[in-house]
């Protein structure tokens, strides 16, 4: 397979995609990076040289729908658009907030992004225009158990055969996300199972191929 990159900005915010970020790096061969400022090198352009070199690149932290961001705690843009260039003629697999958005807006062909992600109690609770849900009554248990399910669907779904036909890719994420969807409504993972069934649904929704 051709070289892949898992840019991957670990944090508070994301440290749980840890298992997800191992499952690509073992499977497609990739090479992980992210935001490491503890060296003597830019970190920006340690990501930069790898994403030039890469044909396939996942992105897993954060973004809107014109930027990708190196780290959100310290408001450090990776991607927009002075340097979408960067992207053009790769292969993207993009898990940031309105990924699907930055996808749409830039035109990026081979890509899939995602829509609204909570991966915290505030931003589970933050309005947003099309995910309406009643959300003042949520816990953390219930945070926690979206997170695990979308961790779940997430490498249930990604192989080399799902990743070479982006048709396929979609299919078997609605079809894992569903699975996960039913299982939490079933088993009542959590206080508010319905609502995380609710935003599981979301996951599938937004979705942008």
């Amino acid at each position: 397979m051709n070289k892949a990159v898992c840019i991957y900005p670990e944090d508070f915010t994301t440290v749980f995609l840890r298992p997800l970020c191992d499952h690509i790096c073992a499977t497609f061969d990739a090479v992980e990076v992210g935001y490491d400022t503890s060296g003597d090198d830019d970190p920006l352009e340690v990501i930069y040289n790898e994403i030039k070199e890469a044909q396939t690149i996942f992105f897993l932290g954060h973004g809107m729908s014109t930027c990708l961001y190196a780290s959100i705690v310290d408001n450090v843009k990776l991607i927009d658009e002075n340097n979408i260039s960067l992207l053009a003629g790769k292969r993207l697999f993009l898990l940031a907030c309105d990924s699907n958005q930055f996808v749409d807006t830039y035109k990026l062909a081979n890509s899939i992004g995602f829509g609204f992600l909570p991966t915290s109690l505030d931003d589970a609770r933050s309005p947003r225009i099309f995910h309406n849900i009643p959300k003042d009554n949520l816990k953390s248990e219930d945070v926690a158990v979206y997170k695990i399910s979308l961790v779940n669907t997430l490498i249930n779904t990604l192989s080399k055969e799902t990743l070479s036909d982006f048709y396929l890719l979609k299919k078997r994420l609605l079809f894992n996300t569903s699975l996960e969807i039913v299982d939490c409504l079933t088993n009542k993972k959590c206080p508010n199972y319905k609502i995380v069934a609710d935003e599981l649904y979301y996951v599938q929704k937004d979705i942008f191929v």
